[in-house]
């Protein structure tokens, strides 16, 4: 079974193709559109005849809705406006670390040292006290879920002697 670091790379791969297929077919046929009128009374079979054989729906019906809304001519403009749109705007993993007491600077630093080298640089750190823990830390970094409070540990404990 995967992990979650080892889901979200995959998940990650996935998505980089996806739209690296997009904007490839989106590149291939703008320039076959660029003479096209968005009054040609054959405009839906110029769009077929200008796409790559194996185009996504979506492309097609998104070129075809181009079209119909007289928008051709922006085609080149926004496939270079999609492109950057993916780059331009890293995301941000969320990350929470909750303690049972504040945290002095030296502890701060050191855990979102050893979080931003797993997770990568776009990572957003909260620091919280929940008193109830009574020591150790609870880390949420996205989905993901590290309890190693005492709370947690205490309760495994209890669990497997009631278990026994």
């Amino acid at each position: 079974m995967a992990t979650t670091t080892d889901s979200g790379t995959i998940a990650r791969a996935l998505y980089d193709s996806i739209i690296t297929t997009v904007i490839d077919q989106l590149r291939a046929a703008a320039p076959n559109l660029a003479n096209v009128s968005d009054s040609d009374p054959n405009l839906a079979q110029r769009v077929e005849a200008a796409l790559p054989a194996k185009a996504l729906p979506e492309v097609r019906n998104f070129i075809l809705a181009l079209a119909r809304e007289g928008a051709l001519d922006q085609l080149p403009s926004v496939v270079q406006a999609f492109e950057n749109y993916g780059r331009g705007t890293p995301q941000v993993l969320e990350a929470e670390v909750t303690s049972a007491v504040a945290l002095n600077d030296l502890q701060r630093d050191r855990i979102s040292s050893d979080l931003r080298q797993r997770y990568g640089s776009d990572l957003e750190l909260t620091f919280k006290v929940d008193e109830s823990l009574i020591g150790g830390l609870i880390i949420r970094v996205g989905d993901q879920v590290l309890d190693n409070s005492l709370r947690a540990r205490l309760g495994t404990l209890q669990r497997n002697m009631l278990a026994s």
